[in-house]
């Protein structure tokens, strides 16, 4: 089961990439799949670049997770501040 079909709010990864570079979806067509389904028809944002380093070697895997984007007129993506309260 993909998350488009749980009940989630965001994804996240600690690279730059979300998606794979360069690969197609076969139903599609289209690159960068995730940015093209995942966010602007399931709603579910895409967050890249976290620094997930400390929490792994911590072993926090629960956790309350607040983002704070920047707030931008007409805008479809933004920086975000990525906090984790634990």
């Amino acid at each position: 089961m993909c998350a488009a079909e749980r009940t989630v709010t965001a994804v996240g990864a600690d690279n730059m990439a979300w998606d794979v570079p360069d690969e197609r979806d076969p139903e599609s067509g289209s690159t960068l799949f995730g940015h093209v389904y995942v966010l602007p028809q399931k709603g579910i944002y895409i967050i890249e670049n976290l620094n997930l380093e400390e929490l792994a070697r911590d072993r926090r895997w629960v956790f309350a997770f607040l983002a704070v984007p920047l707030k931008l007129e007409g805008a479809t993506g933004s920086p975000v501040r990525p906090l984790a309260l634990v």
